[in-house]
């Protein structure tokens, strides 16, 4: 029987199952019956409810999973009519959209080593190796299940055992191995150099399975795809990189549905793969025929080793014309390439230098009849180098998945996609930009390409572009309208583009395609001729920009391009620097705080002094508005929250027999702490130690210092305290070293990683935004931010609007857009409105190129707000269609308050304006709760606030517009929320008010009055 987990992953992934129709019904002791429902695909899986509480699971009036009657027939796959989509695979055109499973679960495997006593189980910590080259070797030995008689096992395990001795290599993934083959090959004296993943019992590999050995030590996952097919994953540490071998035997034809079944397993493959760092490989049997599954593998980065080195060989390794065995068991008699090695290596740290065939001749006295296999092996040989010679990249064939591009900065794009989003159709697909070279060469080669292209780039100057008019080409059957840049230098855009195609001389299709050679050119739509196109444009007023710097851009499958590296002209940023990279990641900073916040490094207190550009704005309107409305902290208010801090570290300390590292969350770790801010902290701890027990001990050395609440069911446990005013949450990860943590997310349990990935992400946020602009620009950029948002009554996760780290996220996302030099706080306030304001909310806000993996979901996701580290959510998932709406309308609000008042037009407090929420709504549903206890009417305001989201999705699903007060107002015994309404013509106030006294009784308080009230 599946676990409530892995069925909820199976419904929401599988693209044959309606999701929709499946609900969820759980435990909750707020409900007068016990339980409640919810439907499954809005279950959160990082929620507040854990899995454990899942009872049963039903589709229509079936229940199909029952946790008590261990019942499962999702698994069985005996599900009624209604789980079933009418159609089971999407069609757009004529591909097919493969969903890839991000969630499936990768259990830890022991490894094996073989000590003067035998082979025995490896406790030893992984160490990193330095290697100059890499052999791999993969083979399908052929287990005996099937004609036994013919296929003389007897005499094969010996040839097969002689064959990988013979190839010497350092990693062997082995596929259809045998508890025969295994004790075969673990009594071999040779084998005795490796780790392996099976132990001398062999209970993994029967009847049969993969094994993997490998000369460096490695830890490893497995994943079950079913009784007997599994994929298992080793990670050896090799130059200070992490390198990933998954061993794969793919389903063959013999089953039914097998390329589907094939898809989802190589996608879920991929998917785990591309979460880890590092680089990967994927050795074994693909049962795979042609390029079947490219799409999938070129998305996430794959080179095929065989097509990149021999691409004119066939390379059968299953050849039916030349192997008798494989004759015996070939279906088609066709010979294929079904074995395959596949190197992903983002920063080309490794480069396939070789790869050949074995195992190709038939055993000594066979009389030509016995192959070691069925399958010829695969061996391969890696180099480790970081770049290529410039000479080989000239040889690499261009796609038209990449382009090398000018883009308008941001300043002028909303004049430009005003037009493209009425007449371009590919304005989802291409941003603004004006094409150098396309095609050009896959990603996986741009940190190459980006190493030959800065020297050549640094020394040419930046020049400017005025689009001045509309222009058209003339099609057959249509005619595409551009707007004309004019240059100033004449030839700069012309030299810049053919320094370029001289680098890459394959990538001449901009200057050969037509006569007139090179034309420069920014489309913005398609007409069905010239002179309709210049009918309908509308008038043109030409806008001039800089040009500093080239973007190198691709796409993966369907996908928008994005821009994944920018080289810049004149040697970069005021000579500093040639390219930024926005798909690499800068290295963690070894300067003062090296994005490690322990309680030896707090956060210094911040002034305005010394702070270049920041400083002008702390003295104008701007700056003065957003001290008093999110002021910073005084040396005294930081003195006292370093003393609280300084007592729960001496609380742990004593706990756990040393000093402990502690790190800070939230606000605190981003550096915009305001007085009222709360603080949040993580305390790592030994992974032998029980985390509830942890917070049970610090919560009783705290005793009569504080006032302690411990909460154990929560999604994250957590150790709540108040302190000198201060209120401190405590939550605990079990990991020995917070970077180590950081690059092997994969090691820890679910609650650590939940507890410390917030960290990660605020170090991530600040690594990319440090690229762009000054940290303490953004920081005054976030202040600034929060302190609207908080005037304007739109920041609160609980209330459906977005939470900090949210607004956090879209101002870094915003700060990608700008260089320091042209940061000023008023002009970047009023651009961030502009870009959100002209923001497609079908695309995510993100930062990394994880991030952009994430499928966004209608309507699940009304405002995309993702995080940078996998698994990436949704941080805004709490905005409803309402609440969604009313924060679009405060950036339309902002991008023109600020354009005003950057005219001169109005002051800055305009925009600050406080919101007057009784005339937002007409009718106001106002819940009130009663109870004589202080505590317990604390506890009903906090379980109000928990659920009031439900409540307003409720309403909405009515038809009724909801604008949720953010807050709940108490007064003596008393605490009432307020939700302003708009009702639609026939809405019956009953039917509303009954709502809300349903709601108000599921919450089922405890010895409390309460009262719904319905008023214009």
């Amino acid at each position: 029987m599946a676990t409530s987990r892995e069925v909820y992953h199976r419904i929401i992934w599988d693209v044959r199952l309606d999701s929709s129709a499946f609900v969820v019904g759980y435990q909750e002791r707020l409900s007068s019956t016990g339980m409640r429902e919810k439907p499954l695909a809005q279950w959160a899986t990082d929620g507040d409810i854990p899995w454990h509480r899942i009872r049963y699971i039903r589709c229509g009036d079936m229940v199909v999973w029952d946790r008590e009657q261990h019942l499962d027939l999702i698994s069985s796959g005996e599900l009624p009519a209604a789980a079933w989509k009418s159609e089971t695979r999407e069609n757009i055109g004529e591909k097919v959209v493969t969903v890839l499973d991000s969630t499936a679960i990768f259990t830890p495997r022991p490894i094996y080593k073989y000590h003067i006593q035998g082979w025995q189980l490896d406790t030893q910590k992984a160490a990193s190796v330095n290697l100059e080259t890499l052999e791999i070797a993969s083979f399908n030995v052929l287990c005996d299940l099937y004609e036994k008689e013919k296929i003389a096992t007897e005499k094969r395990l010996p040839a097969i055992i002689e064959q990988l001795r013979q190839c010497n290599a350092d990693i062997i993934a082995i596929q259809e191995a045998t508890p025969a083959l295994a004790e075969l090959l673990l009594s071999q004296t040779w084998v005795r150099n490796y780790y392996i993943s099976e132990s001398s019992t062999a209970e993994t590999v029967r009847p049969l399975g993969n094994l993997l050995l490998s000369r460096l030590p490695f830890t490893l996952v497995e994943h079950q795809f079913s009784g007997h097919k599994r994929v298992l994953v080793g990670s050896c540490e090799i130059n200070g990189q992490l390198l990933h071998i998954a061993v794969v035997h793919l389903t063959s034809d013999y089953a039914q549905n097998a390329l589907e079944k094939r898809q989802h397993q190589l996608a879920t493959i991929v998917a785990y793969l591309q979460k880890l760092p590092g680089n990967s490989l994927i050795a074994g049997d693909f049962n795979t025929r042609g390029n079947e599954q490219q799409e999938i593998l070129m998305g996430a980065g794959y080179v095929d080793i065989w097509q990149q080195l021999h691409p004119d060989a066939a390379g059968y390794t299953f050849d039916p014309q030349r192997n008798s065995l494989a004759a015996l068991m070939s279906l088609k008699g066709i010979p294929v390439r079904l074995d395959r090695i596949l190197l992903r290596s983002p920063n080309h740290d490794w480069q396939a230098q070789s790869i050949d065939l074995f195992a190709c001749e038939p055993i000594a006295l066979t009389e030509g009849k016995i192959y070691p296999s069925d399958h010829f092996g695969l061996r391969a040989v890696l180099k480790f180098a970081k770049s290529f010679p410039a000479s080989a990249l000239s040889t690499v064939r261009p796609v038209y998945q990449s382009a090398v591009v000018v883009i308008p900065p941001d300043n002028v794009l909303p004049a430009i996609q005003a037009i493209r989003q009425r007449y371009d159709a590919r304005v989802e697909r291409w941003m603004a930009h004006i094409n150098l070279l396309y095609g050009f060469l896959p990603e996986s080669y741009f940190a190459e390409a980006v190493e030959i292209i800065a020297p050549a780039l640094a020394q040419l100057q930046p020049f400017q572009i005025t689009l001045t008019d509309f222009q058209t080409f003339t099609h057959r059957k249509s005619s595409t309208a551009w707007l004309r840049p004019v240059v100033q230098p004449e030839n700069a855009l012309h030299e810049l583009q053919t320094v370029l195609q001289n680098l890459f001389p394959q990538c001449n299709e901009q200057s050969s395609k037509t006569k007139a050679g090179f034309t420069p050119h920014l489309s913005v739509g398609q007409f069905p001729s010239p002179e309709a196109a210049l009918a309908e444009l509308p008038q043109w007023y030409p806008v001039s920009f800089r040009v500093d710097s080239i973007a190198l851009i691709s796409r993966r499958g369907d996908e928008p391009f994005a821009v994944k590296h920018i080289v810049y002209l004149g040697g970069g940023e005021n000579g500093e620097q040639g390219e930024k990279s926005l798909a690499r990641l800068p290295p963690i900073r070894t300067s003062e705080r090296q994005g490690e916040k322990s309680l030896a490094r707090l956060p210094p207190i911040r002034t305005s002094e010394g702070q270049g550009g920041i400083e002008s704005a702390d003295r104008s309107e701007l700056g003065e508005l957003v001290k008093q409305l999110e002021p910073e902290l005084t040396p005294e208010q930081q003195l006292q929250r370093d003393t609280v801090l300084e007592v729960v570290t001496q609380a742990c300390a004593e706990c756990l027999g040393f000093q402990p590292s502690l790190h800070l969350l939230g606000s605190a770790r981003l550096g915009v702490q305001s007085p009222d801010s709360d603080l949040d902290a993580v305390c790592l701890i030994p992974t032998y130690l029980s985390g509830e027990a942890f917070l049970v001990s610090v919560q009783q050395r705290l005793q009569g210092l504080c006032h302690t609440q411990l909460v154990l069911d929560a999604r994250v446990p957590v150790l709540r305290l108040q302190l000198e005013g201060i209120s401190l949450d405590l939550l605990y990860a079990r990991a020995e070293n917070y970077q180590l943590a950081r690059k092997t997310p994969q090691n820890l349990d679910p609650i650590s990683l939940k507890a410390i990935i917030g960290c990660w992400e605020a170090d991530l946020m600040e690594e990319v935004v440090g690229k762009y602009v000054s940290l303490d620009t953004f920081r005054q950029l976030l202040r600034a931010v929060r302190a609207w948002a908080k005037a304007r009554d739109i920041y609160s996760n609980a209330w459906g609007f977005l939470g900090g780290f949210s607004w956090a996220l879209l101002c870094a996302f915003f700060c990608t857009f700008y260089k320091e030099s042209e940061a000023s706080i008023e002009k970047l306030l009023a651009n961030f409105f502009q870009l959100l304001h002209h923001h497609d909310w079908q695309q995510a806000i993100v930062l990394t190129d994880v991030g952009r993996q994430y499928q966004v979901q209608s309507p699940r996701d009304w405002l995309p707000v993702v995080t940078s580290i996998e698994p990436c959510h949704n941080s805004a998932r709490n905005v409803t269609r309402s609440t969604a709406q009313i924060v679009q309308n405060e950036f339309a609000r902002g991008a023109t308050l600020t354009g005003r008042i950057l005219a001169g037009q109005d002051k800055w407090t305009a925009l600050f304006k406080p919101i007057e929420l009784h005339q937002e709504t007409e009718t106001f549903l106002i819940l009130k709760v009663g109870n004589q206890d202080a505590r317990e009417l604390e506890k009903c305001c906090g379980i109000l606030e928990g659920y009031i989201i439900s409540l307003i999705i409720q309403l909405e699903q009515l038809g009724i517009f909801v604008r949720p007060w953010t807050g709940i107002q108490k007064m003596q015994n008393t605490a009432r929320l307020v939700l302003g309404l708009h009702l639609y013509a026939d809405c019956q106030s009953t039917t509303v008010e009954q709502l809300a006294r349903d709601f108000l009784l599921q919450l089922n308080f405890q010895n409390s009055s309460f009262e719904v009230v319905l008023s214009n």
